[in-house]
């Protein structure tokens, strides 16, 4: 019998309604959870089909799987005069490199076709201290250090994972091909708080990416998504370079850094990851 980890997001989009609550059911029985809805859901102008599953109190979506194209593509993007005036005028004061579409690309993951399990994702992030809170205090041999390595043995101790770099991506992009999950350009207002692109949840139905302050492990101790720890808000770098930050592809590479060498894994939110048998 074929694992439901290879369901691709065409063949659960194209499931009749019952037969999706039956293998929501099958899915939940799997994972020794319940089903928490299975619902038609969309977002940003698409639409889909959202499955909610709860186990041990965090609320799980269904993320599909199957060949998928990952990465910012240069080739497509074509910014607007807004957003090439907004890098302008950060690029003179902190003498970035531009133009505005090479720094995009320079900062984000490049163009890739992977191929992805199913898998269920928390709809919420959650600071990795909190979640392994408890689980630290069961553990006799944990030494009080938080880093990476506490993070995953953490949270593999209650049979979950953080998501790989790709998972995150296309958790967050959910197969948009637009450089922010919603399209390419940014609304007005600041990159977090009750927006309603960034509050919204996405089309697989988990609220993410919704504030740069909060990025998030991945399995790759360098590789943070979601952000920039605040950097270019607090930077005063521009609407464009703070909205940037929560591209769908957009990589920082010296939040890892930061967050390890000054301690602060258990501050860094983590998004946990349950396979699907």
């Amino acid at each position: 019998m074929p694992s439901h980890a290879d369901l691709t997001l065409a063949a659960w989009s194209g499931l009749s309604d019952e037969a999706a609550a039956r293998t929501a059911a099958a899915i939940a029985r799997d994972i020794g959870g319940t089903v928490a809805g299975v619902t038609p859901h969309g977002y940003a102008g698409r639409s889909g089909r959202a499955g909610f599953f709860d186990r041990e109190g965090i609320r799980y979506a269904l993320v599909p799987g199957g060949t998928v194209r990952l990465g910012h593509d240069a080739g497509r993007f074509v910014p607007s005069a807004r957003q090439i005036a907004d890098f302008a005028e950060a690029a003179e004061e902190y003498a970035l490199t531009g133009p505005v579409d090479r720094f995009v690309a320079e900062v984000t993951s490049p163009p890739r076709q992977v191929c992805l399990p199913a898998r269920l994702v928390a709809v919420r992030s959650v600071d990795a201290g909190e979640l392994l809170a408890v689980d630290d205090e069961s553990d006799p041999d944990d030494d009080g250090d938080q880093d990476h390595a506490w993070l995953t043995a953490g949270l593999a101790r209650l049979g979950l994972r953080p998501p790989t770099p790709d998972e995150w991506e296309y958790a967050c992009g959910a197969g948009a091909t637009s450089l922010f999950r919603w399209g390419d350009e940014y609304p007005e207002g600041e990159p977090y708080g009750d927006v309603p692109l960034i509050r919204e949840p996405n089309l697989f139905g988990l609220v993410i990416g919704d504030d740069p302050y909060r990025a998030e492990f991945t399995t790759e101790p360098a590789v943070l998504c979601g952000g920039d720890g605040g950097t270019a808000i607090c930077g005063g770098y521009g609407a464009f370079l703070s909205w940037l930050t929560l591209a769908t592809a957009y990589r920082d590479a010296y939040l890892a850094e930061a967050v390890h060498d000054g301690d602060l894994a258990g501050e860094t939110p983590v998004r946990p990851v349950l396979e699907i048998p």
